[in-house]
């Protein structure tokens, strides 16, 4: 009872302290983020430091984890996951285009094993499998000619770092799915093969989320705008 009293009054301060912004020249505050490792590398690495150069005074926090946690009770200003699997109860705003999930072996995996021809046939391969941040084993996505799949693919290792797997896919280890951006590198030097492109799978791109309940704070709000630009 006393928290339901107290929260108002706090948003209240809040809503305050932020609505100063207006009388300065300049936005001040901080901004607390927890995003996704993928989101991280491709999403805020390369619009960071344009951000902090054009907003010297606003302090900025991010954690890069892909565990789902409650991000309002761990202070969390906003989130960044993919489209889809925004907590319920939340705004979502979308801060990229769709995204390509592909499948990518190195050539001494192909040569030994042979190219799947169809998803199917991934039940007689080797697979790195993916722990997703809701503790649930991800079941890879498939899309051809308006045709859906989910294949719970075989593998005896299980990882939930995509940098890691992707090494491992690499090293020979099996055949890994991941964000095609994630891989531009590999598949250029020929590192990595993309297997089963007919079968690419589009996803929806990665969106921030934040609580409902309280009024965005410019140092937020300029900081989504800028990783929408």
């Amino acid at each position: 009872m006393l928290v339901r009293e107290l929260e108002p009054r706090f948003r209240g301060i809040e809503d305050a302290i932020e609505g100063l912004n207006e009388f300065r020249g300049h936005l001040v505050g901080r901004v607390r983020i927890t995003a996704l490792r993928d989101a991280a590398r491709l999403l805020l690495a390369p619009k960071l430091p344009a951000f902090l150069a054009a907003f010297p005074e606003i302090e900025v926090e991010i954690a890069v984890d892909d565990k789902f946690i409650d991000m309002v009770a761990e202070g969390f200003d906003a989130g960044i996951r993919y489209g889809g699997t925004v907590p319920e109860g939340m705004i979502a705003s979308r801060l990229s285009d769709s995204l390509e999930w592909i499948i990518v072996g190195s050539p001494g995996y192909l040569r030994d094993h042979g190219h799947p021809g169809h998803p199917e046939d991934l039940a007689s391969h080797k697979c790195i499998r993916i722990r997703l941040g809701t503790d649930r084993i991800y079941e890879w996505e498939f899309e051809h000619q308006g045709k859906r799949l989910a294949i719970d693919v075989p593998g005896t290792i299980i990882l939930d770092d995509s940098e890691l797997s992707i090494r491992m896919a690499e090293a020979g280890v099996g055949l890994f799915y991941c964000l095609k951006a994630r891989v531009d590198a590999q598949l250029s030097s020929g590192s990595l093969v993309a297997v089963l492109p007919e079968w690419i799978s589009p996803g929806p791109g990665f969106h921030a989320y934040y609580s409902s309940h309280r009024q965005v704070p410019s140092a937020l709000r300029a900081f989504l705008d800028h990783l929408r630009g």
